[in-house]
């Protein structure tokens, strides 16, 4: 982890304190989501080389065609600027254990497809009998932990370059209120966050995910 990152996030927090301390702030700060009894029952580690990446039926094309993220005339699959719906370019995840892969779903979208230059992951869920995207992400899912109830948590990798330096934060979300919603950053750079700097670094984190617009 960068120190010289971690030690402005923390001087961040410091003086935001202190300006909440001074000016007595009536505005109630926004709380990390905290469920200490959800019980994990596995874990599932993702992964993805498109190049490996198959349908397991003709499902996935017609919902591709249906949010119109490629163009099905395309019969290149190296085109990227104008992808194919083809397995190269887009992985399909179930996002609910209780519905068919038509009804909601999770999907990855490869780097440089539509020249947008990294991963992507979008969340889609039917409504009134229409696909609604309920979260984009400008990062990709790298673990899923499987939970009682039907939908599961991930977690989502996201990049950012500061100062001409790397940073990625690994940042966990639950579904709630017919969305995945932010819980807290558990690793910046691969580095676990120390408990007692915690809750205030997640916080800082999810501003930097928002200013930089990499949820959506």
């Amino acid at each position: 982890m960068n120190l010289k990152r971690i030690a402005w996030i923390a001087l961040v927090v410091f003086i935001c304190s202190l300006l909440v301390w001074k000016f007595s702030s009536k505005e109630t700060p926004k709380e990390i989501i905290k469920d200490d009894n959800k019980k994990v029952l596995k874990v599932e580690q993702i992964s993805t080389d498109f190049n490996l990446n198959k349908f397991s039926s003709n499902e996935e094309i017609k919902l591709l065609k249906e949010i119109g993220i490629c163009d099905s005339t395309q019969a290149d699959d190296n085109n990227l600027d104008n992808p194919s719906c083809s397995p190269r370019f887009f992985r399909f995840f179930k996002l609910s254990k209780s519905k068919e892969l038509k009804d909601g779903f999770m999907l990855l979208v490869r780097a440089g497809v539509n020249a947008f230059p990294v991963r992507r992951l979008l969340i889609f869920e039917r409504e009134n009998g229409q696909l609604v995207k309920t979260n984009g992400f400008v990062g990709y899912i790298i673990e899923r932990r499987v939970i009682k109830g039907n939908y599961d948590d991930i977690v989502v990798r996201f990049f950012e370059r500061y100062e001409n330096q790397k940073y990625f934060y690994n940042c966990l979300y639950t579904w709630k209120s017919g969305r995945y919603v932010y819980v807290n950053c558990e690793a910046i750079n691969d580095s676990r966050l120390k408990p007692e700097k915690a809750d205030s670094v997640s916080i800082e984190v999810e501003k930097i995910l928002n200013e930089n617009k990499l949820v959506f």
